[in-house]
């Protein structure tokens, strides 16, 4: 089973959301009027997300050393598994910051009247 980090629960709380999605899955409330708070949110967020994701990445990892040899017979078997999990995790990391930059970018050009 799949839990939350520490961190992203505690922000999670902080700042109201609680979506099990995701704390982008509900639209966070940005103000125009405050916009470096409002940065200042959707980067703490992006960072709640990764470290999140990654917990649940290296947890899923170990489960899969399980399935390799003991000792050092096993270590090709968990090589071949780092790899694969890293470069799951570079497409899924560049794709949670690739959705806060769009979420940053909509912000900006929402509020663009207003920024000064």
């Amino acid at each position: 089973m799949l839990t939350k980090t520490r961190v992203y629960g505690l922000l999670a709380a902080t700042i109201g959301f609680g979506s099990p999605a995701g704390p982008a899955a509900t639209d966070p409330d940005l103000d125009c009027a405050r916009p470096a708070e409002a940065r200042t949110l959707l980067g703490r967020l992006m960072l709640a997300e990764i470290e999140g994701a990654e917990d649940i990445r290296r947890e899923a990892l170990w489960d899969a050393f399980g399935g390799c040899p003991a000792g050092g017979a096993g270590e090709p078997c968990r090589d071949a598994l780092r790899r694969e999990f890293g470069s799951r995790w570079d497409r899924e990391k560049a794709a949670i910051q690739a959705k806060y930059r769009e979420m940053l970018t909509d912000f900006d050009v929402r509020c663009r009247g207003q920024i000064g």
